[in-house]
């Protein structure tokens, strides 16, 4: 009888680690898909700070062009070199 209760008690501490095993390696699986997770947020921070880049230079090209582009719609103010020099900034910007 003893010795049924030692095995029992050796299988029970065996399960015991059997299902600890399991569970760490679930835990590993899950903290490597986090970490792709976070790497792929990572990405799309990087691109949104790329467009937003470029959003800015399209806003400020567009200003530009806005404030250049008042000058030419009072031709009397300009003689005909402003006039070429506010162009060629439009084409520049």
């Amino acid at each position: 009888m003893e010795d049924a209760l030692k095995k029992l008690d050796k299988l029970t501490h065996e399960e015991a680690r059997m299902a600890i095993a399991e569970n760490l390696k679930a835990t590993h699986a899950v903290d490597d898909r986090v970490k792709r997770v976070v790497d792929e947020v990572l990405d799309v921070g990087d691109m949104v700070r790329g467009v937003d880049a470029r959003v800015t230079v399209v806003i400020d090209g567009a200003q530009t062009v806005f404030s250049l582009s008042k000058k030419l719609m009072d031709p009397d103010t300009l003689d005909g070199r402003e006039t070429r020099a506010v162009v060629d900034q439009v084409k520049r910007s």
